[in-house]
């Protein structure tokens, strides 16, 4: 088959596109993957070596199946380098570790670990973590490596407050930490990499000879680090090819920059810009409410997405009277797709924040038959405590420089080993200048040590030498011999014994998929093999790498993972002012935009069936709060919806129950006769920081003051002087 043959001429302009820069506008749907792939393979059918190609995109399922494609188009060829940008920064850092001045066996610090981290920066610096909130240290040195700052760069925002004040400290303190482990978090390995190409000339260099061609995949949700990387790789050769849509840009909270798509033209004024808007995934009637939704958006690239798909059937959606009765609703509606001939496995629940999965859960495990579901969350299996543990061991095998791990395995299991005699070798340590590992065989000279304590730690040293002689190619063999020789299978004890046992197996057969994939692809140089390519491939896990495509069971999971997949059916719960868009974001104008951009997201996975669901009442936090449906409801077009009101057991073409589906259009205005003194109305839905959702019943006069009777749904009714009490309006639904 020709690689051009079944191609629509705006992708057969994209994958011909061979010098100069790129811009693919691809909307959802629209074969962004397959150009990318043909496009890879045009390159090599060109003369062009794999090995000056370099494809990036954003997660490490998406990167396997453009590698399938392209291997599937050129049989027998090895396939470029197709990679996520972390692993590719994570690789080049350590194939370059010598120009860079860098230890090629850091080890990479996930979110737990930085957090980790800059408690004991806060522990040097004796301030208190109730003042510093860890946390949120985390997100502000995030910030600043996204924009390129090192602690020596770092410029505080110019707020007064004494939290700002002692940023800068707490950054240096934690960067001090992370080079005393031979440790570099998530944002270094992109920092290291964008300033590596801006201050090691050698460096540059090398990247730019080694790779002459970039393909950038979700270009919109690159951020400022990734950004400069693509840029300052294109180099001269400006063979810069960005494809994505700004319309599935939703990662602006993780430092995402909508600017680099929207702008990309700016840095390249000669770029071809080429639109993908036919859709082949959903119907009609799915691609259109989308639409109507995200035509709301300013901040955007115009375009219309079009099918030639059939109609199909309206989007349903349902209103319920709590999160139980939705979740209830879900799995009715399940059963009917089932014995509509549809896979567990075609059907999708999306859900914005993980909480909504506790009562979805409960309803699919009641039912008879009982649903099966799986809740689709790839890095949780490497969170489990034991499974933390065992890593630990074997990162300190790899780098045993890494004083966060060494911490936390000298005593787990339990040697005798406490925070104590920790403190003691650390302190003796920084006396004569070495790190942690380096003492833990001088431990019989520390005075300050006891005779238990010295020979624990002589004890454990030995321990972990004889455990590094262990071949490193061997992986499953390697993490077996950690559980069973460190004696950690035998020190678990109580009802979760099993369970724990049962993980620990799990970690072994993930080790002995990972040591059969490199065998399979002996052959292949750039096959990932080894301990420390394990190591890497499990930081940097995504939530999608522990979704199994094939097994049948309906995956439950946040908006945010289920980019990049789709399904027959799709069912969006929580569709509730404060969830979609979430509470932290609408006040925000372009956070709102970016929620609508997620809720764009979750209904173009859609092929046939989506179904949109939302409840009256949801607990939150404790309490049962009563809830407005999404304003983003309000913006579908009506001809493609089917509300259903489960309520009352009704199914209007269009409802409005006090807090339900506004229709679209002038009639979905509600209108109020307001108080002038209070600028509120009777019937007004307010909402207050202590008592929630309210609405206003009456007014009265008191002091010679304009009060306002509220009726809440948790306390009752409540009189308020409105200018002291913080009402916030909230529209009509």
């Amino acid at each position: 088959m020709d690689m051009l043959d079944d191609l629509t001429p705006p992708q057969v302009e994209a994958v011909t596109h061979v010098d100069g820069p790129l811009l693919v506008l691809a909307g959802a749907g629209s074969g962004k993957t397959r150009v990318i792939t043909r496009r890879i393979a045009y390159l090599m059918s060109r003369g062009i070596p794999a090995g000056q190609v370099l494809a990036i995109t954003f997660t490490n399922k998406a990167a396997g199946e453009m590698r399938e494609r392209t291997e599937a188009l050129l049989p027998g060829v090895r396939p470029p380098l197709v990679t996520t940008f972390h692993t590719f920064c994570a690789r080049m850092l350590r194939e370059y570790a010598e120009l860079l001045d860098l230890d090629r066996r850091f080890t990479i610090y996930d979110a737990d670990d930085q957090k980790a981290a800059v408690k004991r920066a806060l522990v040097r610096l004796n301030l208190d973590p109730t003042h510093f909130d860890p946390s949120r240290c985390a997100d502000a040195i995030s910030r600043a490596k996204s924009a390129l700052q090192r602690s020596r760069d770092y410029r505080d925002t110019g707020q007064a407050d004494f939290w700002a004040r002692h940023l800068k400290q707490i950054y240096e303190a934690y960067e001090g930490i992370l080079k005393e482990s031979n440790a570099l978090d998530f944002d270094d390995l992109l920092l290291e990499v964008a300033l590596g190409l801006r201050e090691h000339p050698d460096f540059r260099d090398h990247l730019r000879d080694r790779f002459h061609y970039i393909l950038i995949d979700e270009y919109q949700d690159t951020n400022h680090a990734q950004y400069v990387i693509a840029r300052d790789l294109s180099g001269d050769r400006r063979n810069l090819c960005a494809t994505g849509d700004p319309d599935q840009s939703i990662y602006g909270w993780r430092g995402a920059r909508l600017e680099n798509i929207l702008d990309f033209e700016k840095d390249f004024p000669d770029a071809r810009v080429v639109r993908l808007e036919k859709n082949w995934r959903s119907t009609k009637t799915i691609l259109a409410a989308a639409d109507g939704v995200i035509q709301q958006n300013r901040r955007r690239k115009d375009k219309r997405l079009f099918t030639d798909n059939a109609a199909g059937e309206r989007v349903r959606v349902i209103l319920t009277d709590d999160e139980e009765a939705e979740a209830g609703a879900l799995a009715r509606g399940i059963r009917r797709l089932r014995e509509a001939g549809l896979a567990f496995r075609d059907i999708a629940v999306f859900v914005r924040t993980v909480a909504q999965t506790r009562a979805i859960e409960d309803a699919f495990r009641r039912g008879s038959p009982a649903i099966p579901y799986e809740i689709v969350r790839g890095t949780s299996f490497y969170e489990r405590r034991e499974v933390r543990d065992i890593l630990a061991y074997l990162e300190v095998l790899h780098n045993p420089q890494d004083m966060l791990n060494l911490r936390r395995v000298i005593n787990t299991p339990a040697r005798g080993i406490g925070d104590k005699t920790l403190d003691v070798l650390a302190a003796w340590a920084r006396q004569e200048g070495i790190s942690l590992w380096d003492a833990l065989p001088h431990a019989a000279d520390i005075p300050d040590l006891g005779s238990r304590a010295r020979a624990a730690v002589v004890a454990f040293r030995q321990l972990m030498d004889t455990l590094a002689e262990e071949p490193r190619d061997a992986v499953e063999h390697l993490v077996d011999a950690v559980i069973t020789q460190t004696g950690y299978i035998d020190s678990l004890r109580g009802d979760d014994a099993v369970d724990r046992k049962a993980n620990l197996d799990e970690l072994v057969t993930v080790g002995a998929a990972f040591d059969r994939a490199a065998a399979e692809h002996a052959d292949d140089p750039e096959a990932p093999r080894g301990l420390e390519a394990f190591l890497q491939t499990v930081c940097l896990a995504s939530d999608q790498d522990g979704y199994d495509e094939q097994a049948d069971r309906v995956p439950v999971m946040t908006l945010h993972a289920a980019k990049g997949l789709e399904f027959p059916a799709v069912f969006i719960a929580g569709c509730e002012d404060g969830l979609l868009p979430h509470i932290r974001n609408r006040d925000d104008p372009s956070a709102v935009e970016e929620e609508r951009r997620l809720f764009f997201v979750g209904m173009t996975r859609a092929k046939q069936h989506l179904t949109l669901t939302y409840a009256r009442y949801r607990r939150l936090r404790g309490r049962l709060e009563r809830g407005a449906a999404s304003p983003f409801l309000g913006e579908l077009p009506r001809e493609t919806v089917q509300p259903v009101d489960e309520t009352t057991g009704t199914s209007p073409t269009a409802f409005d129950t006090g807090r339900g589906y506004r229709p679209p259009g002038p009639d979905r205005v509600v209108r109020h006769e307001t108080d002038e003194a209070t600028g509120l109305a009777i019937g007004q839905v307010v909402r207050h920081p202590t008592y929630g959702l309210g609405r206003v019943a009456r007014f009265a006069t008191a002091g010679g003051r304009r009060m306002v009777r509220i009726r809440f749904n948790t306390v009752g009714e409540k009189l308020m002087d409105p200018a002291l009490a913080r009402l916030e309006k909230v529209a009509e639904a």
